[in-house]
């Protein structure tokens, strides 16, 4: 596992490293996020989801812990952040910086350590997190900074769903495997060349968004992010599986998840409805930071519970 971690961490120093030394040009890294965003990752969900056994025995207990995990964290990011005062577009960037989390890191660390039984059940975990988390997103931008029309507000959330190439990826690998569709071979064979090439890049392109300029004058903020991803997020999701009495891998996968830094996806999404777009960059950038730590502690806690 720590060996996991450690060549995932180490792609992603080298993105920042590479990034800073002017390595390749700013049109170069601004291109490689959506190439993968958009083609390489969703051919690996698409492969994955098409060869996995779906079964309702486990899908249930897991669907069900994310969803209660997600509305405590969601309460926990509302609450910090009135506590303190923040302004809507910085309250709106903390509710994503807490809910939201980057599912490369953890396929990347997990396929590592866990095999392809723990790839297959953090696509599952992506398959209902990123619906969740986008709607509520969409939703927290909307009402924090005044623009949330009833009609405005679907309009934006189901734009936002639609237009999302995993959870497109995601949902049509699940109904090719529950109607049992044949997939051409050269399909299958081209969906999983993408998703080889996906992790790699994305781990690179991560290293290189990754902006630490304004950490002191969001310190507050900044902590309140922190510990959602470093303590509350993961502990919820530990526990509630516990509660249900989830498996040993099935524990793992969701505790990585909860740790995970938030997705880069949500600079771009406060950027375009309105969010405090600079908050969000430092949010994903010291989250990414800390998940060095948090992630292999929660794995290593997960583990431990499970087998108590």
């Amino acid at each position: 596992m720590l060996s996991a971690i450690a060549a995932t961490l180490a792609i992603v120093a080298m993105g920042y490293f590479l990034k800073q030394k002017d390595f390749l040009p700013d049109t170069v890294w601004q291109s490689l996020s959506p190439l993968c965003y958009w083609v390489l990752f969703p051919g690996l969900l698409f492969d994955v989801m098409t060869t996995m056994e779906l079964s309702a025995a486990v899908l249930g207990p897991f669907t069900l812990t994310i969803a209660c995990a997600s509305v405590v964290i969601v309460l926990y990011a509302i609450v910090a952040g009135r506590a303190i005062g923040m302004d809507g577009p910085a309250h709106s960037s903390l509710v994503q910086g807490s809910l939201r989390h980057n599912g490369f890191l953890v396929l990347s660390i997990l396929q590592g350590a866990f095999g392809v039984a723990a790839v297959q059940l953090t696509a599952v975990a992506i398959a209902v997190i990123v619906p969740i988390s986008n709607i509520v997103s969409v939703i927290a931008i909307l009402v924090m900074t005044g623009k949330g029309g009833d009609r405005g507000m679907k309009r934006a959330i189901v734009a936002e769903l639609l237009r999302n190439p995993l959870l497109l990826s995601l949902a049509l690998g699940c109904g090719v495997n529950l109607l049992q569709i044949p997939v051409p071979f050269f399909i299958a064979t081209a969906a999983a060349m993408l998703g080889h090439g996906a992790l790699p890049l994305l781990l690179l392109s991560i290293g290189a968004s990754l902006r630490f300029s304004a950490i002191r004058g969001h310190a507050v903020p900044l902590g309140l992010a922190i510990a959602a991803k470093a303590l509350v997020y993961p502990a919820a999701l530990v526990g509630m599986g516990l509660f249900l009495g989830l498996d040993e891998l099935s524990l793992v996968v969701l505790a990585a998840a909860g740790a995970a830094p938030t997705a880069n996806s949500s600079y771009t999404l406060a950027a375009e409805l309105g969010g405090d777009s600079r908050l969000m960059a430092e949010i994903i950038s010291t989250q990414t930071v800390v998940a060095a730590l948090s992630m292999p502690i929660w794995i290593w806690v997960a583990g431990r519970l499970a087998q108590t």
